[in-house]
């Protein structure tokens, strides 16, 4: 159990699973998109939450956010043809920062579950979040395979590197994709390993 979720990348539909599996968790809501911040006031008025209308990443900084006609796939990074369906419908100026700033004051979120989904930019949140991660029990996050869907992009062993260096294995594999997969990773030091 978790006494706080954090989301990040609502999008337009939110994350409903999750949210039904933890249903007495506060929620941190993070997304910049005006269309995740109505699916919030419209459909989790119910539900103790934060909502932050942010970009999130390893610095704090000012991006173009590259929104997509799924909206689902809008990205802070550039498509490569191996990924590419069509041209943004429009791009916007957003604000990053990083996951440790934005929920500085997170001593009342208890132990934490971490959701990423963020096309290609995973990695530089886990980055970003050094202190959130030492709270956290569990993160699910998109991550990519080692195929180049986005320029600059990172590759799996890197993430999966950068979580075991915070303490985290991976211990299921949700879904897979032929350019992602939902992992779950958990806090070493919860698993109970048989020799």
């Amino acid at each position: 159990e978790i006494e706080t979720l954090i989301d990040i990348g609502v999008g337009k539909e939110g994350t409903p699973l999750l949210y039904e599996r933890f249903p007495k968790a506060k929620l941190v809501l993070i997304d910049p998109i005006e269309e995740a911040e109505q699916f919030v006031k419209n459909n989790l008025y119910e539900r103790d939450y934060q909502f932050f209308k942010f970009g999130v990443g390893d610095k704090e900084e000012i991006k173009i956010l590259n929104i997509e006609e799924e909206i689902g796939r809008s990205t802070m990074l550039n498509v490569t043809s191996l990924n590419y369906e069509r041209d943004p419908i429009k791009k916007i100026t957003i604000k990053v920062k990083t996951l440790d700033n934005l929920c500085k004051d997170h001593s009342n979120y208890g132990e934490i579950g971490l959701k990423i989904d963020t096309e290609g930019y995973e990695l530089n949140i886990i980055k970003g979040a050094k202190e959130i991660l030492k709270k956290t029990n569990f993160v699910i996050a998109e991550v990519r395979h080692n195929h180049k869907s986005f320029e600059k992009q990172y590759l799996m062993y890197e993430f999966i590197n950068e979580m075991h260096e915070n303490g985290f294995v991976l211990s299921m594999i949700l879904t897979a994709k032929p350019l992602i997969a939902d992992l779950c990773f958990e806090k070493k030091e919860n698993l109970c390993f048989n020799n």
